[in-house]
């Protein structure tokens, strides 16, 4: 299970992930005929909602993921503990992570090269493990996260956009799951391995 800071680490460890990918695959199109460098400059980027809301204009190409909500996982929810699986108080806290990923150019061109080479990517890189999750001290060994690309009706979308500042953007939503946090919490008693029972004569068995 991992750390409570592991929700945010989620989001970096994705954009680093792009970022190092993106940079690669520029780097293989650079040897390429002209006619055939197809994938713009970018960076990749994660956002809250009060960045967005802050005058939020890039003068570069840029993908953003802004965690727009975070639920409960409904079928890991009374997973137990593996370490204390007889303890309730230790179950984790399973959770779904929710992004909106928008892209940021004033090219139409670049703007349907770069979110389609993100979904891409994303598509490529569908289980996020411990090589990608950073930092490695916040997650176990065996840890993973599922990334999914999650359909979002179009009422929800401008729900969301209606809440922000900025015009809409070309967006896709994905989900996260599962992120399970440790709770910390043990019991005070250890858990009961064995159970004994004992026989005892009654007072009248004893008397007759």
């Amino acid at each position: 299970m991992a750390q409570v800071g592991a929700v945010h680490s989620v989001g970096e460890s994705i954009v680093r992930h792009l970022s190092g990918a993106h940079a690669i695959e520029r780097g293989v199109q650079a040897g390429l005929a002209e006619d055939r460098q197809t994938l713009p400059a970018c960076r990749f980027q994660q956002v809250s909602g009060t960045e967005l809301n802050n005058n939020f204009s890039p003068a570069e190409n840029l993908i953003t993921f802004y965690l727009f909500r975070m639920g409960m996982d409904k079928n890991l929810r009374s997973t137990a503990d593996h370490k204390y699986p007889r303890d309730p108080k230790s179950r984790p806290l399973s959770l779904e992570l929710h992004y909106l990923v928008s892209c940021w150019s004033a090219s139409g061109m670049n703007e349907q090269t770069l979110m389609s080479w993100t979904m891409l990517e994303l598509h490529r890189t569908a289980l996020l493990d411990r090589a990608v999750l950073q930092p490695a001290s916040l997650w176990e060994e065996d840890e993973s996260v599922q990334l999914q690309l999650s359909e979002m009706n179009h009422e929800s979308m401008m729900r969301i956009w209606d809440a922000l500042q900025p015009d809409y953007r070309l967006s896709v939503s994905y989900v996260a799951r599962t992120v399970r946090i440790e709770t910390g919490v043990r019991s005070d008693a250890a858990p009961v391995v064995a159970t004994r029972f004992g026989l005892q004569k009654r007072s009248e068995d004893i008397d007759a």
